[in-house]
């Protein structure tokens, strides 16, 4: 588990997503898994904001970014972008054969529910894929914590991202499957 030093609150959080990769200079990535297959590779990473994804297949990439949502990214390509102040769940089938379903939301709780489920995530960042803590110098509370677990399958990737926020006793949760279907053009 690596550590960063801050993040915005969730209220200036986004998810973007695109039909294209983007360059690594616009996210500090902190902590990188690789994963490749014969038909796919993925790229995931925890930034000092929140993750991002990079699935490959073929010639085509998509990317989804969970970032400050005034962040400078491009618009060229960007099929969404929506605050995760709203629960969403959206599909896309795109033209390249690959269907990406993405779920979002954040959740806010009672400061000792906050507590008894934060103790829980630090078991499960434990045995995570990536995990990362904040500290604030400031804050005497108990570090925000983000994780993301990958589960690779033969056409298909999953991924689990969570991240806590001690101080507005929230958590933003993603799930995300890249999918593909063989197309004869590809």
């Amino acid at each position: 588990m690596k550590s960063f030093t801050s993040r915005p609150q969730t209220s200036e959080i986004a998810l973007r997503l695109f039909a294209r990769p983007l360059h690594p200079e616009f996210f500090d990535v902190l902590e990188r898994y690789e994963y490749r297959s014969s038909q796919y590779s993925t790229s995931v990473s925890l930034t000092s904001v929140g993750h991002s994804v990079e699935f490959r297949r073929n010639r085509h990439t998509i990317t989804e970014v969970l970032s400050g949502q005034f962040a400078d990214l491009p618009r060229i390509k960007r099929l969404c972008s929506y605050s995760t102040g709203q629960p969403r769940s959206l599909r896309y089938n795109l033209d390249c054969g690959v269907v990406v379903q993405l779920c979002f939301e954040c959740e806010y709780l009672a400061p000792d529910a906050y507590e008894r489920v934060q103790d829980e995530h630090w078991q499960l960042a434990g045995k995570a894929t990536l995990a990362q803590v904040s500290f604030d110098a400031l804050s005497d509370a108990a570090p925000p914590l983000s994780f993301v677990n990958v589960d690779p399958l033969p056409n298909a990737i999953g991924i689990h991202a969570f991240h806590l926020f001690p101080g507005e006793h929230a958590i933003v949760k993603t799930q995300s499957l890249y999918r593909y279907v063989d197309r004869v053009d590809d």
